[in-house]
Parts: C-alpha cells; sequence; structure tokens
C-alpha cells in the first residue's frame, strides 16, 4: 500500500521542465505591451534630448526614450490603464493614456494622438475650439506680470481674461460632451481634472455657498470611482472643504511660521491680533506676487499701519535663502514669515495660486481674498477710512 503522506521524489526532467515553464512566464511577462511613438515635436525638443514618461497619478518614471532625427519611441509594460504624462521637462508636455496592447502615434505640434480608443477619446480633449492656443497665450504672457506694472501688466491681464472665458466656453461645451462619454474611465477622470482647477481659480473664498463651490461639491458626489479617486480630482476636492473653511465669515485659521526679522516660530495670532490685517501667500519666483507688493501692499501699509493696519507676507513654496533676498530686493517694510515646509499652510487655506490676499477684521474674521484696487478699496472700507 502507497504511503499518502509520502511526496513524489522530483526527477531531474520534472526540474528542468518547471525551469523552462517558469523562464517563459518571466519572458511573457517582461515583453512590452505598449507602444508611443513621437513624431512633429516642438523645435526645442532637439536630437539627444530624454522624453520620459510618467504615471500622472504617482509621478513615477514609467519609461524614457532618447530623441533621434527628430522622434522617439517609448516601450513599456503594464498590466493597467492609467493617464501618463510625456515630458523632456522644457518644450513637451503631452498627456496621453497608457492601456495595454496600444501602439500610438503623438503628434505633439497639432496635439494629436491616435491609434486606441482611450487616447481617441483623449484627442477630442485636446484638440477642438481654442482651449490649447489659450493655454499657450495665458503661459506666454505670464511673464508680463514679471514685468510689475506698465503696459504689459495690463495687456497681460487682458490676454488671460480672454483665455480664461474661452476655457471656460470650451470646458462647458466640448468639455462636457467628451466628459459624458467617458465618465467611468481615465479620459473622464482627466477632463474633470481640469474642469475643477477652472473652478478653484474662481472667486471661491468670497462666501459658503459659492454657486461654484455647489457645482464642484455636486459633480463630485455624482462622479464615478475612476473620477473621484484620481489624485488631482480628490486633491482639488479637499482644497475646496480647505477653502470653506476659511471663506468669508468664519474667523481666520491660526498657524506658525518662522519669522524672517527674528528666525523665531511665531503664530499668526501674535501678528494680527485685533487688527485689520491684511495676510498675503507669496514667493519670490512669483512675478505677480512682486507686483501685488510693489504697487498695492507697501503704499498700503505706508498710509494706514498708523490707523491700525497690519500687513504681514506668508512665504510659501519656496526657499529661505531665495525669499530673504526678495524681502531685501523689495524692500518690504511688514512682517514676512515663511512656511518651511513649503506648503503646509497654504494647503492649511486651500490656497490653489499666489498671490492669494486675504483681508481679516479686528475680530478675526475673514472678508475674503482681494486684489489691486479692490484691496485697497476693502481695506479702506474694514479700517472705517473717510473719503474726502
Amino acid at each position: 500500500m502507497q504511503n499518502m503522506n509520502t511526496r513524489p521524489t522530483a526527477t531531474p526532467k520534472m526540474i528542468v521542465v518547471l525551469l523552462a515553464v517558469l523562464a517563459f512566464a518571466v519572458s511573457a511577462a517582461a515583453q512590452p505591451n505598449f507602444k508611443i511613438k513621437g513624431v512633429k515635436l516642438p523645435s526645442g525638443t532637439k536630437n539627444g534630448t530624454t522624453v520620459r514618461l510618467l504615471n500622472h497619478h504617482t509621478w513615477d518614471s514609467v519609461g524614457s526614450a532618447t530623441v533621434r532625427r527628430g522622434k522617439f519611441v517609448i516601450e513599456g509594460y503594464t498590466d493597467t490603464v492609467f493617464m501618463g504624462w510625456l515630458t523632456d521637462n522644457r518644450h513637451l508636455y503631452s498627456p496621453v493614456v497608457v492601456e495595454p496592447g496600444m501602439s500610438v502615434k503623438l503628434n505633439a505640434n497639432a496635439n494629436s494622438l491616435s491609434g486606441s480608443p482611450l487616447n481617441a477619446q483623449l484627442n477630442r480633449h485636446t484638440r477642438g475650439h481654442d482651449y490649447y492656443d489659450a493655454l499657450r497665450w495665458v503661459s506666454e504672457d505670464m511673464e508680463a506680470y514679471a514685468k510689475e506694472g506698465g503696459w504689459l501688466y495690463r495687456l497681460a491681464k487682458k490676454v488671460i481674461a480672454r483665455c480664461s472665458d474661452s476655457i471656460r466656453r470650451y470646458n462647458e461645451v466640448v468639455g462636457w460632451q467628451v466628459y459624458h462619454d467617458n465618465a467611468d474611465n481615465v479620459v473622464g477622470a482627466w477632463v474633470m481634472r481640469h474642469y475643477f482647477g477652472m473652478l478653484l481659480y474662481g472667486d471661491y473664498y468670497s462666501d459658503t455657498v459659492s454657486p461654484l463651490r455647489h457645482k464642484v461639491d455636486s459633480l463630485y458626489a455624482v462622479a464615478s470611482p475612476v473620477v473621484r479617486n484620481f489624485r488631482r480630482n480628490r486633491n482639488y476636492y479637499e482644497q475646496s472643504r480647505r477653502q470653506m473653511d476659511v471663506a468669508k465669515g468664519n474667523r481666520f485659521i491660526d498657524f506658525s511660521a518662522i519669522d524672517r526679522a527674528t528666525n523665531d516660530t511665531v503664530l499668526l495670532s501674535q501678528l494680527i491680533d485685533g487688527h485689520v490685517a491684511v495676510v498675503d501667500f507669496w514667493a519670490s519666483w512669483c512675478g505677480p506676487c512682486r507686483h501685488e507688493i510693489t504697487h498695492y501692499l507697501k503704499p498700503l501699509h505706508e498710509k494706514y499701519a498708523d490707523q491700525g493696519l497690519v500687513i504681514v507676507g506668508v512665504g510659501v513654496f519656496d526657499g529661505t535663502e531665495q525669499f530673504d533676498q526678495a524681502i531685501s530686493q523689495l524692500e518690504i517694510p511688514y512682517p514676512q514669515i515663511i512656511d518651511t515646509t513649503y506648503r503646509t499652510v497654504a494647503n492649511l487655506y486651500g490656497v490653489a495660486a499666489i498671490p492669494e490676499v486675504f483681508v481679516i477684521d479686528r475680530n478675526g474674521n475673514m472678508l475674503g481674498s482681494f486684489r489691486g484696487e479692490e484691496l485697497v478699496e476693502v481695506v479702506e472700507k474694514t479700517l472705517g477710512v473717510k473719503k474726502d
């Protein structure tokens, strides 16, 4: 009788067969199952340039290639569908849906992707209307902000306003159609990412019942898990929650930062308690921030510091050395503090872009976020300045 507890002995032949099967499985798993070919690249993307494919959800690099004869080919393996990002970190910035078994061609100059079903849908989003033209105009004319005033500044404001209207019209028409056709996949998540971003740059701190806020809340509530869990969408939604915490009528949120005059840790409340306060979130590299400081914040300080106004600059997204240099260059006379964690304080206030300039009344209540002449009007009204 055979002992059932006795295991059969592996023969050399069996071992060879098992090793062969294992080697085949490893080889099969290592075989590339997606291919991205880039053609007609931006003029600045020269031969020898490295193009990387990033996973937009994690920002991990999942492939790269060297540009040769004006083209590149990236191959890799994936067993899931994800949103990727092709970049040379200078001229090429193109989204791409990475799918198992796909072979796609990117015409970067025309923002065109072809070769797979989801990329065909993404192509509907990245082309058409003047959406990408608008983005290009915005990025180019943002440089005008660094000129600190004058006709360039006024021109940039007009161009950006025009482009913002164009982007808004696009999202309301073509964007929505693409979203509804892809509401349960990464293309829909990508479209919603742009729409959420647009809403968050609106007048979001004005009150707690903003139509924009309701729109974000209602869209996120009914979105598919793919859309809700998309990293940028989830971050945008959480950001909107924090913006609500410091919207008009709520009490300001206290935080600690490093005082640049003393290098000590101080609380915001220590600097503004009992005063009408202007709290300016800014960074040394930000042209519009420098413009706001030079043309509005410094004049406000000089005019109303002895009437109970306190202005505090808060350094975010910046290094201490660069921030200190900017303070010196701009000759800023009022207190400056910096968040050395880079973005903790900005996240606390839901800051989506800088400069973000808040006004707080004497009782510590938020009055909203303002810029330029509107900031001046709100400060004077809150101080009770009497006009001649």
